[in-house]
């Protein structure tokens, strides 16, 4: 299961599910160099930094590895949020986390998965996600 969570993880910083979360600056701030008035709206681009090389070595590249403790690799720790932070941070994140290895763990104990396509596109809606069908054939292990 330790590699299943880093799969996930890795999928997740590559591919994540919003494209970030917003926030209402509550006093005026200077956040690199910027002037940043109290009551504006800031986007933190989850999928701009979870890929980019400044926090992550060779980011286009699946790597579930880098998530495992062995292995782990520095890198900021808000590198990577697909469930944002803090007080609005997801509150199904613990339920998600679960649910997702669950049925991960339990269609690949009954099916060999295959994908013999082209790279999918992706297209920003109000969430990152495939732009068309996913054409997965799956094979029965029994």
């Amino acid at each position: 299961m330790l590699y299943l969570r880093a799969v996930i993880k890795e999928t997740l910083r590559m591919y994540p599910v919003v494209i970030g979360n917003g926030r209402c600056m509550t006093r005026d701030s200077v956040v690199a160099g910027y002037q940043i008035p109290k009551g504006t709206q800031v986007v933190f681009q989850h999928y701009v930094i979870s890929n980019s090389e400044r926090y992550f070595a060779e980011p286009s590249k699946f790597l579930p590895e880098r998530w495992l403790k062995a292995n782990r690799e520095q890198h900021h720790p808000f590198a990577s949020l697909p469930f944002g932070y803090g007080r609005r941070m997801c509150l199904g994140r613990r339920f998600a986390d679960l649910e997702i290895q669950t049925i991960i763990a339990k269609v690949i104990q009954a099916f060999s998965i295959e994908y013999h396509h082209k790279k999918l596109s992706y297209s920003i809606h109000p969430m990152y996600m495939p732009d068309g069908p996913l054409r997965f054939k799956m094979v029965d292990r029994t």
